[in-house]
């Protein structure tokens, strides 16, 4: 006699044998096993078995259904319990910060690269979105500060009964915009007009008075009844009487009230230039007195100001490089003399990688009553400095005597994960350069310029899902975005064939415009120009890729008094093009500091170019020497016209080293005597989040992901694709135990994926350390 046996499966999976009717001899044993979809978990059986193992043995003594459940797998809810800084990574120098309700925004200084006075929002201060960028850059104020280290320095927000004003200095005057909204439109920049001379204290002003501008660097403070006070830096260093009655760039630091209808300053003032006048307190001094370079470095700069327990709290920065510090002072009362205040030294000091925090926002207070506060740094000791002066989020303490008067203390770990705020989570990507197919009518807001880009040098509007470069004759464009990361692989995909001598096109990584007159610099900068790039050229009348590094410096006449000549240098490879007009190019970029450069026709197959070139110079200078500007990565064309259908920051189908994680929760970086650091001390639940990854497009998709890893007792690795936004788990992959920590082995599971997404890693098992890794990688194949 034969019964029946349905199978049957209820959510995201299948059952093997499949969901069906089976007729079975009575007595038969039918093994089942439940098959969740890689975003699923199997939950357990019903009907014929009641069994919570994937794998059910069922006899057939009657007529029996069995029903395989499974639900979509949701990543845990909560916040994140830690974080890694920066958090800004790449230039995000001079930051202020202005909240609204539940919404944070930040802005700061973009100098020469524009748009200008970018606007960044974000809920939870660990993710980041651009809001909008308030300068343009045809506007006319720009015209003559358009070279590295001109364009917009600072920026701050203002709300008012309109809107909002945007304020931000160019050539050490303040202008402000206004908007109804935050992300835009903003109207015509207004300048801010002086209210009048300045006389030193202790000065006759009728025999000693100066115009000192509107200052720069500057920020805003709303007192407890709104007034709101420009707080204006100009200058550095003591007043020492000039020669003659001479003005030296002495430093003058004000409070100067805003009237809120025009904008406007309206004349009424507080000299707090005080903080200038000795070093201990974070100032330079008397610049005769103090001749030594590290003394005269301390400038009294970025001042930022907070009121809390009825006490004023003033906030500067000794100078903006590696070794700086931020210096405070309290007070009761707004006053202008110096007996009223009470310093407080060195508040805030960066420790490694990142020693030189400082130029901090002002200390602000969230929802759970912690208090925060945002600095810029350059990766002092680990030969990174070229990424910029980076945002780096810290909480602050405070140390009260019985008066409410505090101290406060910046807590350190700027290097290593630490306590994140507890605030909801963001469904905000962790801001990192994008991936882009160039498939909208305008550019993603993540890209940029040097200086003004007239609008007729390029379009993504010419041939529709392409961006088009459009130099003129002995000319290049470039079309830049922010740089990141310790070591990517940048991809391009190029319709270009060159056909004059000179013409080239394709992706790039620089520190400087190098067209730029280095000779015109101030002797006091020392500018160096640096680029590596991997392009399609026309040489010697040959159509070649090249692979190349050059470097532009200046060089001293013979007195030192001013540049005089350039010297370059240039290491290249070059290789025949192939035949197609359409080709991708990848520049790889590694964290010690080695680039190599590659070209293929259809992103499955590549061919290197030449050798790898050491770059450790491009990723070591300090922007000081360039415009203040951190290193920018993107494309260009020179000569001729050339297309982009797809610009990759972080392509997927490159090894991704684990132990360079943009956020984490639980894990930590272990030196591995075969791999390297390597990311350890995965216990269950832990995860590793690597943002900005390009999974696949131009028709090329992910089908599979590689993970080099090792394993005591073994474990599993859940791959989950931006669930913070709601996506999905699209494998588990399973680690078996290696023997040991240093017996590596390569993990290969199933994926099916394109598009650009944050990846998480996340470990699944028991107790203890479950495994460490030391990459992840996708593998590619033609989508379709």
């Amino acid at each position: 006699m034969e019964y029946p046996l349905t199978i049957e499966a209820k959510g995201d999976g299948t059952t093997d044998p499949p969901p069906g009717t089976y007729l079975r001899r009575a007595g038969t044993v039918v093994t089942v096993t439940a098959r969740p979809a890689p975003s699923a978990d199997f939950t357990g059986w019903s009907g014929a078995a009641s069994e919570a193992d994937d794998v059910v043995e069922v006899t057939v003594d009657g007529n029996k259904t069995l029903t395989a459940a499974f639900e979509t797998a949701s990543w845990p809810g909560k916040p994140q319990s830690t974080y890694l800084n920066p958090i800004l990574p790449g230039d995000h120098p001079d930051m202020n910060i202005y909240i609204e309700g539940d919404d944070f925004y930040i802005t700061g200084s973009s100098f020469n690269i524009s748009p200008n006075v970018e606007i960044l929002h974000s809920r939870d201060l660990i993710r980041w979105e651009r809001v909008s960028r308030v300068v343009d850059p045809a506007w006319s104020g720009l015209e003559a500060s358009t070279s590295a280290g001109g364009g917009t320095w600072g920026g701050f927000i203002v709300k008012v009964a309109a809107g909002y004003r945007v304020y931000f200095a160019v050539n050490f005057n303040q202008y402000f915009a206004e908007a109804e909204s935050l992300a835009g439109p903003w109207g015509e920049p207004v300048h801010v007009e002086p209210v009048g001379p300045y006389t030193p204290p202790g000065e006759d002003p009728e025999l000693v008075s100066f115009d000192r501008g509107t200052g720069y660097d500057d920020s805003v403070f709303v007192d407890d009844d709104g007034t709101t006070y420009l707080v204006v830096k100009a200058g550095q260093c003591k007043w020492n009487g000039g020669t003659g009655g001479e003005e030296n760039n002495f430093g003058v630091n004000l409070l100067q009230k805003l009237d809120p209808e025009t904008g406007q300053l309206s004349g009424e003032s507080i000299d707090l230039s005080f903080v200038n006048w000795d070093v201990e307190n974070g100032g330079c001094g008397d610049p005769a007195a103090n001749p030594d370079s590290a003394v005269e470095a301390n400038w009294a700069e970025g001042p930022t100001m907070t009121k809390r327990n009825g006490f004023y709290y003033y906030f500067d920065s000794t100078h903006t490089g590696c070794g700086g510090e931020q210096y405070g002072w309290r007070s009761a009362t707004l006053s202008s003399n110096p007996e009223d205040w009470t310093p407080l030294g060195s508040v805030l000091k960066g420790e490694a990688p990142f020693s030189g925090a400082q130029h901090s926002t002002a200390p602000f207070q969230i929802a759970d009553g912690t208090w925060w506060v945002f600095s810029h740094s350059y990766e002092c000791e680990s030969n990174w400095r070229g990424l910029g002066r980076q945002g780096l989020l810290s909480q602050v303490t405070w140390i009260d005597d019985e008066s409410g008067a505090g101290v406060p203390v910046v807590n350190g770990r700027l290097g290593e994960p630490a306590p994140a705020p507890a605030l909801p989570p963001s469904d905000i990507p962790f801001l990192l350069p994008v991936n882009d197919e160039f498939t909208g009518d305008k550019l993603a807001p993540a890209w940029t310029f040097y200086g003004n880009m007239p609008s007729d040098r390029y379009s993504v509007t010419d041939r529709a899902g392409w961006l088009r470069l459009k130099p003129a004759e002995d000319e290049t464009r470039w079309v830049i975005q922010k740089d990141a990361l310790h070591a990517k692989a940048m991809i391009v995909r190029m319709d270009f064939t060159p056909e004059a001598e000179g013409d080239a096109a394709g992706v790039r990584l620089g520190n400087a415009v190098p067209e730029q007159d280095l000779t015109a610099f101030p002797t006091w900068v020392h500018p160096i120009s640096q680029e590596v790039s991997v392009a399609r050229v026309r040489a010697d009348a040959e159509d070649r890729i090249r692979f190349s590094f050059r470097s532009v410096v200046p060089v001293l006449n013979a007195d030192e008094s001013a540049y005089e000549a350039v010297d370059a240098t240039e290491i290249s490879f070059d290789a025949p093009a192939p035949a197609e007009r359409t080709l991708w190019l990848k520049l790889v970029h590694g964290k010690d500091h080695e680039a190599t450069g590659w070209f293929s026709t259809d992103r499955l197959t590549w061919t290197q170019v030449g050798e790898p070139i050491e770059i450790g110079a491009l990723e070591d200078y300090d922007t000081v020497n360039m415009g203040w500007v951190g290193s920018q990565a993107g494309v260009f064309a020179s000569n001729a016209s050339a297309d982009f259908d797809v610009f990759t920051y972080r392509d997927g189908f490159t090894a991704i080293a684990a132990a360079e994680p943009d956020q984490e929760s639980g894990t930590e970086v272990v030196s591995s005597q075969s791999a390297g650091p390597v990311l350890g001390g995965l216990e269950d639940g832990d995860w590793a989040m690597y943002g900005s990854v390009d999974l696949g497009s131009g028709g090329v998709a992910s089908v599979e992901i590689e993970l080099q890893a090792s394993s005591a007792k073994g474990g599993a690795v859940e791959v989950w694709l931006d669930p913070l936004a709601g996506g999905r788990r699209v494998a588990t992959c399973d680690v078996p135990a290696t023997g040991g920590w240093e017996t590596w082995t390569t993990v290969t599971c199933k994926v099916s994926a394109t598009g650009s997404h944050e990846v998480y890693l996340r470990a699944k098992g028991g107790s203890g350390e479950l495994l460490r890794l030391a990459s992840l990688r996708f593998v590619p194949g033609k989508n379709g």
